[in-house]
């Protein structure tokens, strides 16, 4: 492995907590607990924070947000809906691969 490599991650543009529950908001809203379980599987995938601190801003423990992002994760196998709502969030962060 190459020595800058990890540099390299580094340099990768991750979209902040606070751009993600924007984004979130704006394409699923916010009237049901739905928004709240996406926004935490977005920050766990894509944001690049620990689990602790997505945890501290949701109020939640680390494993209640590997256990959300999960349950999403899970969901977004058979909702088609659902999954056209991710790809848009997506697209609106500017992510490739959601």
């Amino acid at each position: 492995m190459h020595r800058n490599l990890p540099v390299l991650r580094e340099l990768s543009i991750k979209p902040g907590l606070d751009q993600i529950v924007d984004a979130i908001e704006s394409v699923i809203g916010t009237d049901t607990a739905l928004p709240r379980q996406v926004k935490l599987y977005f920050c766990h995938r894509c944001s690049g924070k620990k689990l602790r601190e997505i945890g501290g801003r949701f109020g939640i423990s680390d494993s209640g947000v590997s256990q959300s992002s999960r349950r999403i994760s899970d969901r977004l196998e058979s909702d088609r809906t659902l999954r056209s709502k991710i790809r848009r969030t997506g697209k609106n962060l500017n992510l490739s691969n959601v």
